[in-house]
């Protein structure tokens, strides 16, 4: 009978052992639930990290500080499960061993080595990106795409066809009323699918806007948008309107739209302006002064409090205390989407495959 119940106990260790290791042979399943636990964090981090680098280069340059930025080249994460198994086999008579035996014993430590490379953003290259006005299929393909196109319009157009949209407000002179209705119709037009950026299929660059003249409803407000733009009507009917689109301070003389349009640096400048800074820091010249905004600017903000924000969209600790955007700022975070957008297209360009930009790569380790 003690032979018998030996071997039972054996068995039942075996049996143990089996189910342990196809447990074990679950793990394969680890690949999988990293992606799904591990993607979302990785990404988050990027993100948030990205837009706080900006916002305080936004900051440094209301305080004439020279900034500096990371971009984050890659992140490699290393992955180990290390297992551990144990069976405890008693021989003999079961008195000696029976209740101090572990019938079987498993363990798994799961490890989780990233390794984050950056590169510094500087160069000629990142300079000349950051300082050109936004290309023309830029403007387009926001304005043509998005559900609401005014602040597209007003935040990176600063001319149309002679129609000023300046950054700032040099003198008591109000701004031009004939832009804020230049956007309006635009935005009207865009909305109601009677106007159009087509991308001409033999130059990549080259765009130009497609009106539909003729609907009904509209009729008023594509004759007022063309004489806004200084444009006559076509003598002869037509279901369209073609005007080209180039950059240029006016378009008229060869019956188009000339625009101007900003740079990245100069929406660092218009947001840098919006901040609240301290009385004392303007008084002793520790900020930069600015004018007063033009017509983007004045729906921008940029708050600072003692303590940390309980409801930023972004936030950023500087010169004991915090600058953010609220998160109820729809306009500020709108400006700033669009800003970061930019500047990380400028970012990408000048960071590409083979460029002698040194790496920093920073291995994580527990």
């Amino acid at each position: 009978m003690a032979s018998t119940h030996h071997k039972n106990g054996i068995s039942r260790y075996l049996v143990a052992a089996c189910l342990l290791g196809s447990w074990l042979a679950g793990c394969t399943t680890v690949g999988p639930n990293t992606i799904r636990s591990g993607r979302m964090a990785y990404n988050d981090a990027i993100a948030e990290t990205n837009n706080q680098q900006l916002l305080r280069a936004v900051v440094d340059n209301r305080y004439s500080e020279r900034g500096n930025l990371l971009a984050v080249a890659s992140v490699t994460a290393n992955v180990r499960v290390r297992t551990s198994t144990g069976v405890q086999l008693g021989f003999g008579d079961s008195d000696d061993y029976a209740g101090n035996l572990v019938p079987f014993s498993a363990g798994a430590v799961y490890e989780e080595n990233p390794t984050i490379s950056y590169v510094p953003v500087e160069g000629e290259k990142y300079t000349a990106q950051l300082f050109s006005p936004v290309p023309v299929p830029v403007v387009a393909r926001f304005a043509g795409t998005l559900t609401d196109s005014a602040y597209i319009f007003t935040a990176l157009i600063s001319s149309v066809n002679g129609i000023r949209n300046p950054d700032f407000q040099f003198s008591a002179a109000e701004p031009d009323e004939r832009f804020e209705r230049f956007v309006e119709i635009m935005t009207k037009l865009t909305r109601m699918q009677r106007l159009y950026w087509i991308q001409d299929p033999q130059r990549a660059s080259r765009f130009s806007i497609v009106i539909d003249q003729y609907a009904p409803a509209y009729s008023a407000e594509v004759s007022e948008l063309l004489d806004l733009l200084g444009l006559h009507a076509p003598k002869h009917s037509s279901a369209q309107i073609v005007l080209p689109v180039f950059l240029a301070l006016d378009g008229r003389a060869s019956g188009g739209i000339g625009i101007i349009t900003r740079s990245v640096w100069d929406m660092v400048e218009i947001l840098s302006a919006a901040i609240e800074v301290p009385e004392d820091h303007l008084h002793n010249g520790i900020a930069a002064s600015y004018p007063s905004s033009g017509l983007v600017g004045k729906e921008l903000r940029i708050h600072r409090s003692k303590d940390r924000p309980k409801h930023a969209a972004v936030a950023v600790n500087y010169r004991d205390g915090w600058f953010y955007i609220d998160d109820t700022d729809l306009a500020s975070k709108r400006y700033f989407r669009l800003m970061g957008a930019l500047w990380s297209a400028a970012i990408a360009k000048s960071t590409t495959k083979g460029s002698a930009a040194p790496v920093l790569t920073v291995p994580v380790s527990r």
